[in-house]
């Protein structure tokens, strides 16, 4: 049954991606350079500003905050004083906000997601905590206009994400379409050839055959030190080790051939054996640092006296 457009209906668009607003809100003036923030990020990039509200209860901490800080694409850090520390002649900056500073440094050093980041620090605020080990190039500055003026120079550069976040990473590995066939085979030697028809690098991880729903082969890895990448929009074979004679076991899987006579011991009747018989490649690849399984059926010719595969 063909079903008619809804006339009308506009696709659903998906969601701009966030740039976190880490910003005072102790004073009045400081939750509203937070909110012209947000406007300047929604005007001057593709993105849209998130500027979290005081949040009191964990639940609202985690899916209000850290969530948002773990899948947002840029970083805007504006540190206010918060007073001297009592004994010392040091003016402290938000506790809260030094710890999504770190959380941010975690996201670029250990979890490989780096971020658009613009920092702003209050004239003579202490660089404390992680902020001594990292190399950020703070803005000083005293009023907010002076955050806002920096801002108008900065944003503009910001048009791409620096990485992108795990469910668009999801959808661009499910896209991958690969076309994979047998090219060729000789005892345990067998080769296929991969076509890669998406715009995204698929790295081979395993490679395993199957004919009539049993394995042909064990699972095939690549050689120490060595991979198996077949970049975008190409085509790359691949030869491998399957450690077993594939068309010896092909010829098993295939049936006793009528002219094979038992009795003498092994030996074919006639010259050769050839027949076709279908052969399943299974690959298990990584994609966007996601792993994919991908498969396809093609039909082989096999040559058995000889020991020859070739894909037809």
């Amino acid at each position: 049954m063909l079903f008619e457009p809804k006339v009308g209906v506009e696709p659903v668009a998906e969601p701009r991606k966030t740039v976190f607003i880490s910003c005072g809100q102790y004073a009045p003036e400081e939750r509203e350079l937070g909110k012209q923030v947000c406007e300047m990020v929604a005007k001057y990039t593709p993105f849209e500003g998130y500027f979290a509200e005081n949040q009191t209860t964990l639940r609202a901490l985690s899916e209000n905050v850290l969530s948002r800080l773990y899948e947002s694409v840029g970083l805007i850090v504006i540190m206010h004083h918060r007073g001297k520390i009592e004994g010392r002649d040091i003016t402290r900056a938000s506790v809260w906000i030094e710890q999504e500073v770190a959380i941010a440094t975690l996201m670029e050093q250990i979890l490989r997601r780096p971020l658009h980041v613009a920092l702003f620090v209050q004239h003579g605020t202490a660089i404390e905590g992680i902020r001594q080990q990292l190399q950020l190039n703070a803005y000083p500055f005293t009023t907010g206009e002076e955050v806002i003026a920096q801002l108008r120079e900065e944003l503009p550069s910001w048009t791409e994400p620096l990485y992108q976040g795990d469910e668009e990473r999801r959808r661009m590995a499910d896209s991958v379409i690969l076309s994979i066939k047998t090219e060729n085979g000789h005892q345990r030697n067998y080769t296929i050839q991969i076509e890669n028809h998406s715009k995204f690098d698929v790295e081979v991880k395993c490679i395993s055959l199957w004919s009539k729903g049993q394995k042909v082969c064990k699972p095939a890895f690549p050689p120490e030190n060595f991979s198996w990448p077949v970049p975008a929009q190409r085509t790359i074979p691949i030869q491998f080790d399957a450690r077993e004679d594939v068309a010896q076991r092909l010829w098993q899987l295939a049936g006793t051939p009528p002219d094979y006579d038992p009795r003498s011991g092994g030996r074919l009747l006639g010259s050769s054996r050839q027949f076709q018989i279908e052969v399943r490649v299974a690959l298990r690849c990584e994609v966007m640092d996601i792993e994919k399984e991908f498969e396809e059926i093609r039909t082989v010719q096999v040559d058995f006296v000889n020991r020859q595969i070739t894909g037809l």
